[in-house]
């Protein structure tokens, strides 16, 4: 500790004056010590704590076998089917409006996945894309609601019926 208050004015009085590498070198040494990497290095691996969980987790999926591609999952309860499982990454495909979803896979853990289970030997909801009865996905159109003259017209034939 007390190389370090004899350092500090030495480095503020280096500063005021012209000063040469190795006299630049000297304080830095004094400042930091013999072992002082190893301070720095702890400071570094706090602050890159994230991203090396971040990573571990990216793997555990990637390597995992709870994710698996062409399986059938809902995501907050809409329905989607994975389409690739990737180091970093995960990519669905949402069947609701035919979009694609990709997802970090740190942030799986946030989201609500279920998934339906085989019991008994039945069949699975959908059939995967290698399957010899995969035809594909439907697009269904949703009519739009009525106007307000087909919902009168509609009223006044039910009542024409009625009579």
């Amino acid at each position: 500790m007390n190389e370090i208050t004899n350092a500090a004015p030495q480095a503020v009085n280096l500063l005021s004056q012209g000063v040469t590498t190795e006299q630049a070198e000297k304080v830095a040494q004094d400042l930091v010590g013999q072992y002082g990497w190893l301070v720095i290095a702890a400071l570094i691996a706090i602050l890159a704590k994230d991203m090396i969980v971040n990573f571990a987790q990216a793997l555990l999926v990637f390597m995992g076998s709870d994710f698996n591609n062409d399986d059938i999952i809902y995501i907050s309860g809409r329905q989607a089917r994975i389409v690739r499982v990737g180091i970093r990454t995960t990519c669905f495909y949402m069947t609701d409006r035919s979009s694609k979803m990709v997802v970090p896979n740190e942030q799986l853990k946030q989201l609500t996945i279920e998934k339906r289970l085989m019991q008994n030997g039945k069949v699975p909801y959908l059939p995967s894309g290698g399957d010899p009865g995969y035809i594909g996905t439907e697009e269904v159109l949703i009519p739009p609601p009525p106007t307000q003259v087909e919902v009168v017209e509609k009223e006044n034939s039910k009542r024409t019926t009625r009579k």
